[in-house]
């Protein structure tokens, strides 16, 4: 007998055969998707991965040229620089956004080509092209606080705390760097001027800009409140030795200065590299005439190397702790050739019998001249008695304070004559250094940059004290100053950096083998 089967039944088996196409479809259409998605993902990491190593090739380069900057990196075809690293390669080149101011860029390539790009724009400024204050919370120190009446600061400087720029008194010039304090502008200060506008770096706050004549106003080109907390270089009791040693070995080198300068002088100091033929070596030309030792006024302290003041052994005391003084002034000491250079002729002490040569450490009583060249070590306080003049590039490193008691500035009759001869006396101590000379107000309220450039200073060179550098009365100082505080006790002190100081700096001094880098905007392209 023939079944039928119910129509519902052969219509369920056409159902399920959609519904299996159905599921196989959407099955397949998943796949295709989260295919294509993975495939997308994929895709994306891999492109993130390359802009990764392009991105850190880059970033490598800009780290490698922080980490060496130097000025002279600037000059010596270091730009542009290439190098490679895992992730692939780079090429970093600068530009000078003036005043200091300069901006690395670093372009990295991945090994698949992807290309990244990240930029650093930093301020570096040699440490002995400013006048720097740097220890503790207010490094610039008067009777109310900030300078007063007519005292001026031209060029690069850096202080903590609070500057008050009162009555007659200008900053020219700049930078200007104050750490954790604020500035502020009496009636008739001056911050920059209407043809000089002045770079301020402050992180507190900095009165706007406005004219009134010559009568004062501030003129500020550009405010950062990035201002890096930078610290006074220290002397530490390995230095210290390191330059004994140095003064020691200059006294018998027959090398007038450093045995690295070029071209090297010939020099009359030793027989044999023994020291104590310093005073009776042939020449000098007369059998009777000996050599005098610098003036320490201590009976029994007398060390054979001329360079070397302190004990006959050679050892040195802790830092800052030199009992052997020093005196200079009114009294003639080691001995000097004739010399002429650059606009100066000066006469010889008769006995010296080279020309153009002079001990590295000498003072002639009559003309009151210091000769200085290389390194001189104190193992005790420094007194300059008098007025003097020096010739030379040279330090004195003393273990002990120093006192200025006079005008102490290059030789010759305006400040060209010393900076074409680069003269430049250095002084360093990690005691105090004070200046209690007077001199008339050299410059007055308000000064100009071209005023301030060509007075004749009272006292100029390179001055590096780890505690404070004292300004007693009115002064005018060329240089650098680089001190744990600035402290101006009168108010006609006037600091004026000489630009080119940092060509030709005296050896011996503390921070002069480094410079200030300090990072600012950073940006990725």
């Amino acid at each position: 007998m023939l079944v039928r089967m119910p129509r519902t039944m052969r219509d369920d088996s056409g159902v399920a055969m959609l519904t299996v196409l159905g599921v196989i479809a959407i099955i397949t259409v998943l796949a295709v998707g989260s295919y294509a998605i993975a495939s997308q993902s994929l895709h994306e990491t891999k492109r993130v991965e390359n802009e990764s190593k392009a991105f850190r090739a880059a970033n490598s380069g800009l780290e490698r040229v922080l980490a060496s900057f130097s000025e002279q990196s600037l000059t010596d075809g270091t730009f542009p620089l290439s190098g490679t690293t895992p992730d692939g390669s780079y090429t970093v080149t600068i530009e000078d956004l003036d005043h200091g101011e300069y901006r690395l860029t670093s372009v990295g390539v991945g090994k698949d080509g992807t290309q990244e790009t990240v930029s650093q724009q930093f301020y570096f400024m040699n440490l002995w092209k400013m006048n720097f204050a740097g220890t503790g919370d207010q490094t610039l120190i008067s009777g109310s606080g900030g300078l007063k009446g007519t005292s001026n600061i031209v060029g690069p400087f850096y202080m903590k705390g609070n500057l008050a720029i009162a009555a007659n008194m200008a900053v020219l010039e700049g930078p200007l760097f104050v750490k954790g304090g604020n500035i502020s502008v009496g009636s008739s200060g001056q911050l920059g001027s209407p043809t000089q506008y002045v770079r301020v770096f402050c992180d507190g706050t900095v009165p706007p800009n406005y004219t009134k004549g010559r009568a004062g106003g501030v003129f500020v080109s550009q405010v950062s409140r990035s201002v890096p907390d930078i610290r006074t270089p220290s002397i530490t009791a390995e230095q210290l030795a390191a330059w004994a040693t140095k003064a020691r070995d200059e006294s018998v080198d027959n090398i007038m200065g450093p045995p690295d300068r070029s071209p090297r002088v010939a020099n009359l100091e030793a027989v044999g590299n023994d020291p104590n033929t310093y005073t009776t070596m042939q020449p000098p030309n007369s059998a009777t005439w000996i050599r005098q030792y610098a003036d320490t006024r201590a009976a029994g302290v007398r060390n054979a190397c001329y360079k070397f003041i302190g004990n006959a052994d050679g050892t040195i005391s802790a830092p800052g702790q030199g009992t052997t003084a020093l005196h200079i002034g009114n009294r003639s000491f080691g001995s000097w050739g004739s010399l002429t250079t650059t606009n100066t002729t000066l006469p010889g002490d008769g006995h010296y019998t080279l020309a153009n040569s002079h001990d590295d450490f000498a003072y002639d009583d009559a003309r009151n001249i210091l000769y200085i060249e290389g390194t001189v070590f104190v193992d005790g306080p420094v007194y300059f008695d008098k007025d003097m003049m020096y010739v030379g590039n040279g330090t004195i490193v003393a273990n002990g304070n120093i006192y200025v008691n006079g005008r102490l500035r290059p030789y010759g009759s305006d400040n060209s004559i010393g900076e074409q001869n680069k003269w430049a006396l250095g002084l360093a101590t990690p005691g105090n250094l004070t200046v209690a000379t007077q001199d008339n107000n050299p410059l007055g309220g308000n000064s100009n940059l071209e005023e301030a450039r060509t007075a004749q200073p009272t006292v100029a060179g390179a001055f590096y004290a780890q505690g404070d550098v004292i300004f007693m009365h009115n002064v005018l100082m060329r240089g650098s100053v680089i001190a744990g505080r600035i402290d101006s006790r009168h108010p006609n002190m006037c600091l004026v950096t000489n630009p080119a100081l940092p060509t030709y700096l005296p050896p011996s001094l503390p921070g002069a083998d480094r410079g200030l880098l300090m990072p600012s905007l950073w940006t990725r392209r």
